[in-house]
């Protein structure tokens, strides 16, 4: 029984699109993560990932983009205007909140600031989960409290919000209203094909509350080590400093670059379902478990030339070849909403006018032009109880 690391990025890239290995980084947080579409392999996984890619959609990303998360952050920045401060990993949460409650299907049905703090307060705890299998703690305290937030999710806006969809159900079926009036979310697909994908209701549950974690939890902390590998550029390279607050096509080059050297996820975890010999070299039984080393391989000199462990912004790559590296993975297991975090990679002839930025570059940038920059009197944190690169605070100004 033994573990065997891949850092290669070309070996990595071969490994994770073997549809002999099976995921196993959540086997610890299953108290959420159980059976959700992130741990499935094989025939379900297939069958689900097809229902859910129709909310996935270009027209879905632009509509989000464009009129859905402009406001929100506006509000949310506004909110910090009058302190003249934020953290970032709060500012993150409370920002990306509406944009991933709407695609997982969570209604916020009263609109005060009580429920938004209790929504965000859920993506914390429910983000403990999704890590477990890097804390070095007590696992088990922490699955207890995942199950009590499960338990106020349920209750305060899972019921409520399928009652209202199971409704509208009732109405397109009897032919009273049309498919493009349904709500367009995750839990509609699910309740839809509750019966054909076998999904009981904690299942559903679970499915919804992952959704709602992922939209948000990957981007607040892609967006903090954004906005700090910014803050250290800026300070040698004061001409980009200036271009960060007038060209948001470097904006993106930027979170490409800093999504590349911090993954969500460090690495990608597998069990092997036979025997098989890895692109590594390597040969597996159904005993050891497959580490991609997701950090090192996108730090690859062979790929990213010499500076691969360094922020580059200017980094000058191959066409095929993704500025993000594998952070959202490749394979079956390609992160759905890679474009609604990264948005599209510009080319030689985008239009920054119509161009589709991504949710992490448009938080950024809205933070960059109120100035946003590092509280001198209160220095960021870096989490400790979990093996990963992680930001616990990130105090900053702005104006």
């Amino acid at each position: 029984m033994s573990t065997i690391t891949v850092t290669g990025y070309k070996e990595a890239n071969q490994t994770l699109c073997l549809g002999d290995l099976k995921q196993s980084l959540y086997d610890e947080g299953k108290v959420l993560m159980d059976r959700v579409l992130v741990a499935l392999h094989g025939d379900e996984h297939r069958s689900r990932r097809f229902l859910e890619m129709k909310i996935f959609k270009k027209d879905f990303f632009n509509y989000y983009e464009k009129h859905v998360l402009p406001p929100v952050v506006q509000r949310t920045l506004a909110s910090c205007v009058a302190s003249g401060s934020t953290d970032l990993m709060d500012f993150g949460r409370r920002a990306m909140l509406d944009l991933t409650a709407d695609f997982a299907g969570i209604d916020r049905p009263v609109g005060t600031e009580e429920e938004r703090d209790a929504l965000v307060h859920i993506i914390h705890k429910f983000g403990a989960a999704a890590t477990l299998g890097q804390y070095q703690g007590d696992r088990e305290a922490v699955r207890e409290e995942v199950r009590a937030t499960l338990k106020v999710f349920d209750e305060k806006f899972f019921v409520p919000s399928v009652a209202r969809r199971q409704a509208a159900l009732v109405k397109f079926r009897a032919g009273e209203i049309t498919e493009a009036e349904l709500p367009r979310d995750i839990l509609t697909v699910l309740l839809r094909n509750e019966d054909n994908l076998d999904l009981p209701r904690d299942m559903v549950l679970r499915e919804t509350a992952f959704y709602y974690l992922a939209g948000a939890h990957t981007s607040v902390h892609s967006l903090t080590h954004a906005m700090h590998e910014m803050f250290q550029w800026r300070l040698i390279h004061p001409e980009d400093g200036r271009r960060m607050q007038t060209d948001p096509l470097f904006v993106q080059r930027c979170v490409h670059e800093s999504m590349r050297l911090h993954p969500s996820s460090p690495i990608a975890q597998r069990k092997p379902l036979c025997p098989m010999h890895l692109p590594s070299g390597d040969d597996v039984s159904t005993e050891d478990t497959v580490v991609v080393d997701l950090y090192n391989a996108n730090r690859q000199v062979a790929t990213f030339g010499p500076d691969a462990a360094e922020f580059n912004p200017h980094r000058v790559l191959p066409g095929n070849q993704p500025p993000y590296g594998l952070t959202f993975g490749v394979g079956v297991h390609t992160c759905l909403g890679r474009n609604l975090a990264a948005g599209d990679v510009a080319r030689s002839n985008t239009d920054p006018l119509t161009h589709q930025y991504g949710t992490v570059t448009l938080l950024a940038r809205a933070l960059l032009q109120k100035n946003a920059r590092p509280d001198p009197n209160h220095p960021p944190s870096r989490e400790v109880a979990v093996a990963r690169e992680a930001w616990a605070k990130y105090p900053v100004l702005i104006d």
